[in-house]
């Protein structure tokens, strides 16, 4: 009689720890999904890598299509031309240049940057023609991979934006 009783006493404390275990895991699931939703959402808005998904520095969102860029030439005066010269040697050089910029339309700003960015040629031509005669005539066709990622980093700092997504050097002449 004993030895059932304390059978049916342990019986007993081994479901009433199961019940308690269950509870528990339950109770932990649900701690974890609020906390990793509050990591996600704070790692986002500091832009670090979340899962693997890369929030880059030229995007307000790390999901941008290419159907949520547009395409905008830059124009100097009546040209979309943007000529650059270059004094080396007591002779003169002329690097002529056609510019993209790639605005993403789902940034929170878009509406209102784009029409800064069409106000404000001037000043764009004004930081390309900055950020080009940083290189020298002979380096600026080897360089134009950092010369788009630093006038890109330029420009955003310019109009204090991620809306401007890319920039684009789609033809250059030198003479």
């Amino acid at each position: 009689m004993k030895k059932s009783t304390l059978n049916v006493i342990t019986l007993a404390l081994v479901l009433i720890n199961l019940v308690l275990t269950v509870l528990l895991t339950f109770s932990l699931v649900s701690t974890n999904k609020k906390t990793n939703n509050l990591i996600t959402k704070v790692s986002e808005i500091i832009d670090l890598d979340v899962g693997g998904v890369v929030n880059s520095d030229s995007s307000s969102s790390g999901n941008v299509g290419e159907s949520d860029i547009e395409y905008i030439d830059v124009i100097s005066g009546e040209s979309d031309s943007i000529t650059i010269s270059f004094t080396s040697g007591g002779k003169s050089h002329y690097v002529v240049m056609k510019i993209s910029l790639g605005l993403n339309t789902k940034a929170r700003d878009y509406k209102t940057k784009r029409t800064s960015i069409d106000n404000g040629m001037k000043l764009i031509v004004s930081t390309i023609t900055k950020e080009a005669q940083k290189y020298s005539y002979d380096a600026i066709e080897k360089n134009m991979v950092k010369i788009e990622n630093d006038l890109l980093l330029a420009l955003q700092d310019q109009f204090e934006t991620d809306c401007i997504y890319s920039v684009t050097i789609y033809s250059v002449v030198t003479q």
